[in-house]
């Protein structure tokens, strides 16, 4: 059964290939990327609801600080007006922390749609905000139920290649050029978010221009976009602890293209890994994300992410860490001014 109900997510692509067929049914909008998310529902939109006249009637949003159950089943019994479907959306909840009986209450109105076939409901599940479980192996219990009413979409970070195709695209629907490498290298400077990617394209497309100029350059990387220190430094400490030392060389290449000093990398990691360690424990004790964001004082985004990480890392791997991250402290602070620690901590792991 639980094979099944894995079988039931499709992916992004999957979804936007049958736009076609989308009314009478529910989906779930889950995983990191937010971007794809948002750009997803505006197609939907765009397709169910083509006059703005009539959004009124026919584009209904609840949030969360809005919805009751009786609210959604209002919102599924009216009629759309002038055309043949309406969306509605979901959006605000924090699933990590709804009690079951109110996700049994929501599914219990889903389970409705059918008597009301002209609506396409998507639940917008915000990053971090669902917990999805260990995928494909070990779906969660809370994905487990809404797959046996809606179709689960999940929104992966794109893989570097598509990535950079899609950063220069959007270079290029801004004015601008830029070669593949820049487009990697703004990728590996400011993370893969594709909302901060897409503002940093736009800044970075406006410098150019105003600069009498319409191709981006490292250069213009370096000086105009914002780096995205902390979640480079987690995502070195990650791809560490998952034993891809390509991406973690990788990781501390771009910071070396910062000049960014050693000891401010280690100091990173190190925070990260006994942040982890910490982590493990309060996890243990049956804390969720936002009781060990509290407990930890962390943001829940990055508590998130140290979960995932967690959930691939044995505690006898964290454990070997702390103590390589050390070793390389107390070769940074017997003398060594460059890299090479760094790099040895990575090849050890």
């Amino acid at each position: 059964m639980k094979e099944e109900l894995v079988n039931s997510i499709i992916k992004e692509e999957e979804f936007r290939k049958s736009l076609a067929d989308v009314t009478g049914r529910a989906f779930l909008f889950f995983g990191e990327e937010d971007y794809l998310k948002a750009a997803t529902v505006k197609r939907v939109r765009e397709l169910l609801c083509p006059d703005p006249g009539m959004a009124f009637f026919n584009d209904v949003t609840i949030d969360a600080t809005d919805y009751t159950p009786d609210r959604l089943l209002d919102a599924m019994s009216a009629p759309p007006m002038m055309t043949e479907g309406k969306l509605i959306v979901l959006r605000g909840f924090d699933f990590n922390t709804m009690r079951a009986g109110e996700i049994d209450a929501m599914l219990e109105v889903l389970a409705q749609i059918e008597e009301y076939d002209y609506n396409c409901i998507i639940i917008y599940a915000a990053a971090d905000l669902f917990p999805e479980g260990n995928l494909p192996k070990k779906p969660s219990q809370v994905l487990q139920k809404f797959a046996t009413l809606v179709t689960p979409v999940h929104f992966e970070t794109p893989t570097d290649a598509p990535l950079a195709r899609w950063v220069g695209k959007h270079f290029a629907h801004c004015g601008v050029t830029a070669s593949g490498a820049v487009c990697s290298t703004l990728i590996n400077y400011t993370g893969k978010t594709m909302f901060t990617l897409a503002g940093e394209i736009e800044k970075l497309a406006a410098y150019v221009k105003e600069n009498g100029r319409t191709e981006v350059t490292a250069n213009d990387v370096k000086n105009v976009a914002v780096p995205a220190l902390e979640v480079g430094a987690f995502a070195l400490s990650n791809a560490l602890l998952s034993g891809n030392g390509k991406e973690a060389l990788d990781v501390l290449a771009v910071m070396k293209f910062e000049r960014v000093e050693p000891q401010k990398v280690l100091g990173e990691i190190s925070t990260t890994f006994s942040q982890m360690q910490s982590a493990r424990v309060l996890f243990a004790a049956g804390m969720n994300i936002k009781e060990v964001s509290a407990a930890l004082k962390i943001h829940q985004y990055k508590v998130g992410l140290i979960s995932k990480a967690l959930s691939r890392t044995a505690p006898a791997r964290l454990a070997r860490a702390i103590t390589l991250a050390a070793e390389a402290d107390l070769l940074l602070k017997n003398g060594s001014a460059d890299y090479a620690p760094l790099e040895k901590l990575i090849c050890a792991l």
